[in-house]
């Protein structure tokens, strides 16, 4: 390895150490959502360092939104959505949805209680979503499957996605993980799917 890329691949490691050590930082203060300084002080970084790695103090938000989210298992989430069967989509999105709600339940909750503070971070989540809802819908729709229209579809998936509703039953409610997503998957599909066909009555 030459000397020029040893040196650019050490200035990548150190890059990510800083970010990762600015959003650790971040979320040592939480539940209370911390100011650019707190966050510089503790991270042991200048005030100047994080507006380089993130642009803004709106991109610092974005960072630890989307940080939550990953910690809490995006990963999963994006595999549902590319499941071949519709419904497989459908149950897989809302079960990967529930469990990283679950997996980061306290971040997440301080971000919403701030969210007005946050510019506009948690709106831009919010509209992630959103378009993530709308494929789906679009996906069963085209399949035939929905029995409502295609906006009552993305609706009700909102209201069921939505960490309010995880948190009133998680929360609210006691409720275990796996139950809270099989409940939202239940009404979900109770709700949006056209009944499957009957079986045929079997031979006597």
């Amino acid at each position: 390895m030459t000397t020029r890329r040893y040196e650019q691949r050490r200035r990548a490691v150190t890059a990510e150490e800083t970010r990762r050590r600015i959003l650790d930082a971040m979320y040592a203060q939480l539940p209370a959502l911390p100011s650019v300084d707190s966050v510089a002080r503790r991270a042991g970084v200048a005030r100047s360092t994080i507006y380089l790695v993130f642009g803004s103090r709106g991109g610092l938000f974005d960072a630890l939104a989307q940080d939550v989210l990953d910690r809490g298992g995006f990963a999963d989430l994006l595999a549902a959505v590319r499941a071949t069967d519709p419904r497989e989509h459908l149950r897989g999105g809302i079960t990967a949805t529930v469990r990283m709600y679950a997996a980061q339940r306290d971040a997440l909750a301080a971000l919403q209680v701030h969210a007005a503070k946050t510019d506009g971070a948690m709106q831009r989540a919010g509209e992630a979503r959103l378009g993530g809802l709308r494929h789906l819908a679009d996906r069963l729709h085209t399949a035939g499957l929905l029995r409502v229209p295609h906006a009552t579809a993305v609706d009700i998936l909102w209201l069921l996605t939505a960490f309010e509703t995880f948190d009133t039953l998680y929360t609210g409610r006691g409720l275990p993980t796996e139950t809270v997503a099989d409940h939202c998957t239940a009404v979900a599909e109770a709700t949006l799917l056209v009944p499957p066909p009957p079986r045929p009555a079997e031979s006597p």
